[in-house]
């Protein structure tokens, strides 16, 4: 059977203090942010719902992928 992929892209933007050090800022957020399962449980159900809504069938995920990253600049 043919295989699609979903993907959903959230960046959100901050305004930093000036000074304010990239690495640190991994340091401290990257690990908080890979342990929120909850939400990515959350965005999987939303692709799965909506996917089942258009196939009208038990389409079920058979890979998931999480990626994380801090950059500098506007997105």
């Amino acid at each position: 059977m043919p295989q699609i992929t979903v993907t959903t892209t959230i960046s959100t933007v901050f305004e930093v203090p000036e000074g304010l050090d990239i690495q640190r800022v991994r340091q401290l957020a990257l690990s908080e942010l890979a342990e929120d399962e909850e939400e990515t449980d959350e965005v999987l159900s939303r692709q799965e719902t909506a996917i089942n809504h258009v196939y009208l069938g038990d389409a079920e995920a058979l890979k998931v992928s999480v990626e994380i990253a801090i950059t500098e600049g506007g997105a």
